[in-house]
């Protein structure tokens, strides 16, 4: 399958999905700029999930940047991956109404977890279609990924559940924050060579 087709419609659907999010903020009818305190909470939770797509595509495009081979199940994989991702905009904007609400902050982390799931799915998939290619080394660099070793291991993911489930119950608003460090710190934590592959 022809690599950069599949990189192109990704790319197209992520700025599809960044456009409707930013399409959510609402300009107030009045020309204070107290004005705009009622977005605020729509404002951070827009901000947490442009972060998170940021940090999401850019580690995506390095996958397809060392990758060899995309095969129909990389495809059918990347398509679950996106479909995950454009529940996005719906949970930031229900969060961006108000940030302590339980139920918006529960389907927020209903979706986190959905594409976290179908993200860990898709670098297994590509670097398991690479090595069955025969490209060992390609597959390898994608599995040294952070964000992949993170939601592999079941140390991390389970403590995750657990302050995930505390958060929610007694403090939603947390959550928001939550998603904000581990995107930064794990997500974030890119592969040396991921500003030299061209």
């Amino acid at each position: 399958m022809n690599k950069s087709r599949v990189e192109a419609f990704t790319d197209a659907i992520i700025a599809i999905i960044l456009t409707i999010m930013i399409l959510e903020f609402k300009t107030p009818e009045s020309s204070k700029l107290s004005a705009i305190l009622p977005q605020v909470p729509y404002m951070i939770s827009y901000a947490v999930g442009w972060l998170f797509i940021g940090i999401a595509w850019y580690n995506h495009h390095y996958m397809f940047s060392k990758a060899k081979v995309i095969t129909r199940k990389v495809f059918w994989t990347n398509n679950f991956w996106m479909f995950t991702t454009s529940f996005i905009p719906v949970a930031t904007a229900w969060v961006g109404r108000d940030l302590n609400a339980q139920g918006p902050e529960i389907f927020y982390a209903i979706v986190y977890f959905a594409w976290s799931f179908a993200y860990t799915v898709l670098t297994y998939t590509i670097a398991k279609e690479n090595e069955r290619a025969g490209y060992d080394k390609v597959s390898q660099s994608i599995r040294d990924m952070k964000i992949y070793r993170a939601f592999m291991s079941w140390k991390f993911v389970g403590a995750e559940i657990v302050i995930w489930v505390l958060i929610l119950i007694y403090m939603p608003a947390l959550q928001m924050l939550l998603i904000a460090f581990q995107v930064l710190f794990v997500g974030g934590n890119f592969n040396e060579d991921s500003d030299k592959l061209f």
